[in-house]
């Protein structure tokens, strides 16, 4: 069984080493990078499994980084960053991210965390053999293009935001909680914070107004969201 492979896009040497020393002992295939342009040339290349992208790179900003990547791949995105901020972890996030941490953090957390990814690839992977489309009233989702569909109009879906949309169109009419979101989605109910649900249904009910979906996520205050027909 081939290794899964993380990409390492750290412009601090110290930070990229010990990545890469810890996910090697782990059991992972890592590949490090300096620069954002070199990181945006491997994930094209490489075909990793799992991205680990500093916010601060001294070339290109993490976070244009973190959206090209998020388009052009299906890799898991974890950031990193020195600063705390709320609005850096929700802007990550919202631009595709997949999780955060701040430095400095332990080699058993970054471990930690790249499992959980490939656990929540592994339980997507035994749902394979199911249909490939779900259909919502008049709107249909796609798996094989990650796509949401209303007549002629059509917009793309980042992998999270399937996801979420998908598991949001299954449970039509029932309250979803953030927890139950995270634990089915994010694949964790401890280290992300719920925040990063309410950013992805944001960005949910954007592209649903765009394509002009008669469909409405409803949010229920301190609980969860569930997703209705108009």
């Amino acid at each position: 069984m081939a290794l899964a492979r993380v990409l390492v896009i750290e412009d601090d040497d110290d930070v990229a080493k010990l990545e890469q020393t810890v996910l090697e002992r782990a059991g992972y295939e890592v590949r490090a990078v300096r620069t954002g342009a070199d990181g945006l040339e491997q994930a094209d290349v490489y075909k990793p499994d799992v991205v680990i992208l500093d916010i601060g790179l001294p070339d290109i900003s993490g976070l244009d980084v973190c959206t090209s990547v998020s388009n052009s791949s299906n890799a898991f995105i974890l950031m990193v960053s020195g600063h705390s901020r709320e609005q850096d972890v929700l802007l990550g996030l919202g631009l595709g991210a997949d999780d955060y941490v701040t430095k400095p953090f332990s080699g058993n957390e970054l471990v930690a965390r790249i499992a959980s990814f490939l656990r929540r690839r592994e339980k997507s992977a035994k749902k394979k053999d199911e249909p490939g489309i779900l259909q919502i009233g008049s709107a249909r989702l796609v798996r094989d293009f990650h796509t949401l569909s209303m007549d002629a109009k059509t917009v793309a879906l980042t992998a999270l935001e399937f996801r979420l949309m998908w598991y949001l169109a299954e449970a039509e009419g029932r309250l979803l909680t953030r927890g139950q979101i995270l634990e089915h989605v994010w694949n964790d109910t401890s280290g992300v914070p719920t925040r990063v649900v309410d950013v992805h249904i944001a960005s949910l009910r954007k592209k649903l107004i765009e394509v002009e979906a008669p469909l409405e996520i409803a949010s229920v205050r301190g609980i969860g969201y569930r997703l209705d027909r108009q």
